[in-house]
């Protein structure tokens, strides 16, 4: 059920995920050097991108042996282990939060939970609200509410309207009006006496783009129904010389904004327009232009008749499929749990203290190790589950899974 390519792209979003959210406590040279600073794509667009593409793939698959209601369980249950971790980063925060209070002490992270410690961690349960870095798995789980409504429409053969809400929603979220509808919401609750920001920082009428062209890739994946003829046409070829030129057109843009190489006003200006959290479209554009020129490069890259674009397409694919990237993705929630912690941690420690160079580059390099702990607790944890049900069945009694 598992591709091996799908994993190592996800593990090494989680990897660089880590790294650049130690960035700001440890000015490292891999923080600072990075495929983040060649554009306007990070490793949460490409993050949702293939848990898109991968829940497709599974529940597709699902619903083709074993019939819709089974995939619509099979969602919702792996929504109910999402939630679960989610729910437990968020009780969790907040006992820490509140019993470091008591002994004086008040993580800047961790102020909200202080503050207004029933509201916002209500308001973080219920997927409206949460801390830094627990917007994600909020903006996952209410994208998987849809997802099977989106794989039935997609098993129908309507597939082109799941499409053109898909943009609607995205031309919704660029006029502002969700950020404005949050406004009465906050004031409402400052009314009351209980001043919370509601919002989980990624706006989910515009992320969305991103997971439902992911889930349908993965819908035609799974029924071998994806076609990667048109990348060995001409026109195919084209398009991928024209993506590369336009990842050059953004990547300088990137470096002229962030190194200074424009006026100071007109930065400002241009990153006043930015908007990462509602997916604008230099954002969008970028993503979908990586997403083109990574796709050629792994279908018909190594095979390519152009050594250039063969040696990058063979090492693209051996980078993904090595074993530390494929066994992260394969923990990915366990991980991405692991790293908020750590991440949380780090700010809390290095609160009022800088590190110098060589601390700061050690230091960021120290803390990719624990999320392959993590990884290696929860194979070993997932193994001897698997082990006690075979055990089960071998001895005649119902297996565990089948409870």
């Amino acid at each position: 059920m598992r591709l091996t390519i799908f994993d190592g792209f996800r593990g090494f979003f989680l990897l660089f995920m880590m790294i650049a959210h130690t960035t700001g406590e440890f000015r490292s040279i891999l923080g600072r050097w990075n495929h983040h600073a060649l554009g306007f794509v990070e490793d949460a667009q490409g993050f949702v991108f293939i848990s898109g593409f991968v829940v497709a793939l599974v529940y597709t698959k699902r619903m083709d042996r074993k019939g819709v209601r089974s995939m619509v369980g099979g969602v919702f249950g792996r929504m109910k282990t999402i939630y679960t971790y989610q729910a437990a980063m968020i009780l969790g925060f907040a006992a820490v939060a509140l019993a470091l209070a008591y002994w004086g002490f008040e993580p800047r992270v961790l102020r909200q939970y202080v503050a207004e410690p029933i509201t916002f961690t209500l308001a973080s349960l219920g997927l409206v609200t949460g801390s830094m870095h627990l917007g994600i798995l909020a903006l996952y789980l209410w994208m998987m509410l849809l997802t099977p409504l989106a794989l039935l429409a997609f098993a129908k053969g309507h597939a082109k309207w799941v499409f053109v809400l898909s943009a609607v929603a995205w031309v919704f979220a660029q006029t502002g009006i969700p950020d404005d509808a949050q406004r009465p919401v906050e004031g409402l609750l400052r009314d009351i006496g209980t001043p919370i920001n509601i919002g989980i920082y990624f706006n989910v009428f515009a992320w969305q783009t991103i997971y439902f062209l992911a889930l349908y890739l993965g819908f035609l994946f799974a029924r071998d129904k994806l076609d990667t003829s048109f990348f060995r046409t001409v026109w195919g070829r084209r398009a991928f010389w024209a993506g590369v030129g336009g990842m050059v057109v953004f990547a300088l843009f990137d470096r002229a904004v962030n190194l200074g190489w424009l006026d100071i006003e007109l930065r400002r200006l241009i990153w006043d327009r930015l908007d990462r959290g509602n997916l604008d479209a230099i954002f969008l554009a970028n993503f979908l232009l990586d997403l083109y020129v990574i796709s050629f490069l792994v279908a018909v890259g190594p095979e390519s008749a152009n050594r250039g674009i063969r040696a990058v397409g063979r090492g693209l694919t051996w980078l993904m499929t090595r074993r530390p990237l494929v066994f992260l993705g394969q923990h990915s929630l366990q991980v991405f749990t692991a790293h908020v912690v750590l991440v949380y941690l780090i700010m809390w420690g290095m609160e009022g203290r800088s590190a110098g160079p060589i601390v700061s580059n050690l230091a960021v390099l120290a803390s990719i190790l624990p999320l392959f702990a993590v990884a290696w607790w929860h194979a070993r944890v997932t193994s001897a589950r698997k082990a006690r049900a075979d055990m089960s069945v071998r001895h005649g009694a119902a297996p565990v899974a089948a409870r």
